[in-house]
């Protein structure tokens, strides 16, 4: 009996050894995208801090927190507001508004009636960015490449346990935290920028609510009073 035991114990051991070592950072993150993909209602808000490096030191350029309402297929929500930031985008199924609040115009895009074709739409014809995106669209897993990739193990993030994996395309660095268990959320990322001696960062920091109460009234755009509307050019 007791060699039983201790057969399957070092069975275990070397089982779990070979997991450790046979964990893939890009398994890890396609899990991720694909978990946020199957979520049909969901917000959360992010801080993003933009650093820059220079002699040695870092140096926070530009803080912003952005409140995010998903409602598929085609309702969008964020609130962004910050060091240069006071903006409010609005997509409600074929209808992109975005607002500055601070300059009180807002300007409105035809869009299909899809959140993912529409972000597409945005960013290759209008040239509209959206930092987040990677946790908004429903297909990221199959959007993103990158040329190396590497898995550091797991790290506590907040209290959360979280693979920690990072990818390299080119100059560019992405280092994620990813919740371990059934819901693997990202709890935070960096993007790191290696182009130019002072190495600028981008530090994002997740906080979800899967359980958030959303209705179809946070999502319809109505203009302030004494707004203006602009138009909005496509990209050249």
């Amino acid at each position: 009996m007791r060699k039983i035991i201790l057969i399957t114990a070092i069975t275990a051991i070397a089982a779990t050894s070979l997991f450790a070592a046979d964990k893939s950072a890009r398994d890890i993150l396609n899990k991720a995208y694909q978990y946020v993909g199957s979520m049909d209602k969901y917000a959360f808000t992010a801080v993003i801090i933009d650093d820059e490096m220079q002699d040695g030191k870092t140096t926070e350029k530009y803080k912003h927190t952005a409140v995010v309402k998903v409602d598929r297929p085609g309702k969008l929500r964020i609130d962004t507001t910050g060091t240069v930031k006071n903006r409010s985008n609005y997509l409600n199924e074929g209808s992109f508004t975005m607002i500055d609040h601070g300059h009180n115009y807002y300007g409105q895009i035809k869009t299909p009636k899809t959140i993912d074709a529409s972000l597409d739409v945005l960013f290759e014809k209008f040239g509209i960015r959206a930092p987040l995106a990677q946790l908004i669209y429903s297909g990221m897993d199959r959007k993103v490449k990158f040329r190396t990739s590497k898995y550091f193990g797991t790290k506590n993030v907040g209290g959360v346990e979280c693979d920690y994996v990072a990818f390299k395309n080119g100059t560019r660095e992405l280092h994620a935290w990813i919740a371990t268990g059934d819901a693997p959320l990202v709890k935070s990322y960096s993007i790191i920028d290696t182009s130019t001696d002072s190495s600028s960062r981008i530090n994002t920091s997740v906080t979800w609510n899967t359980n958030a109460n959303i209705s179809d009234s946070d999502f319809v755009f109505v203009a302030p009073k004494g707004s203006s509307k602009i138009s909005v050019n496509r990209a050249k």
